[in-house]
């Protein structure tokens, strides 16, 4: 008789529903911002590369480039500054997965010019603009020279997101950089 009267324990149907509706809730709220986050912290891999196309273009700026010239019926090497490289881009397709670069391929010389390589795979294709036209050397003081695109689909709704950092020359002809990025649509 007394095993009859123990009081059995346990949750209800109905407790057992509410924790699942308010898991369910949880989940509804979190999920998108999760996404979210997930985007913004694959937008970080193009600034940073950007920074690294601008270090690696105002260090080759500022170096001397030898090319051949004709003097007066002898040749001569002269030695140029205030180089820069030529326009071009990655070339690799973007969007939600990541694509491995050559940079060993016969159109990615001006990246090398500038000792821009990447070793892992990357979600963005990476634009130089500007630049000269086959290394155009000489450039003049406060001239706007390049202009670096990383163009991107990280949610593959064929809507590119771009980041652009702007560099030009300042009063002593130093390759300087605009302070932030022009960003478009970051997360598409």
């Amino acid at each position: 008789m007394r095993t009859m009267m123990k009081k059995k324990s346990g949750f209800t149907l109905i407790e057992l529903m509410i924790v699942v509706a308010i898991i369910g809730i949880l989940a509804a709220l979190a999920i998108p911002a999760f996404i979210g986050y997930i985007r913004r912290s694959k937008t970080a891999e193009a600034g940073s590369n950007l920074r690294n196309l601008f270090q690696g273009a105002a260090s080759y700026y500022q170096s001397e480039h030898w090319t051949s010239s004709m003097v007066i019926r002898a040749s001569s090497a002269a030695a140029s500054v205030a180089c820069a490289t030529t326009a071009g881009n990655t070339g690799n397709s973007v969007g939600v997965s990541k694509t491995q670069i050559d940079f060993q391929a016969a159109g990615l010389a001006n990246f090398r010019d500038i000792s821009f390589t990447l070793g892992d795979p990357v979600y963005y294709q990476y634009v130089i603009g500007g630049g000269g036209a086959d290394g155009m050397c000489g450039h003049m003081v406060n001239e706007d020279i390049y202009t670096f695109q990383a163009l991107g689909d990280l949610d593959g709704d064929a809507m590119m997101s771009t980041f652009e950092l702007a560099a030009g020359s300042d009063n002593e002809n130093q390759l300087i950089r605009a302070p932030g990025l022009y960003i478009i649509d970051e997360l598409e």
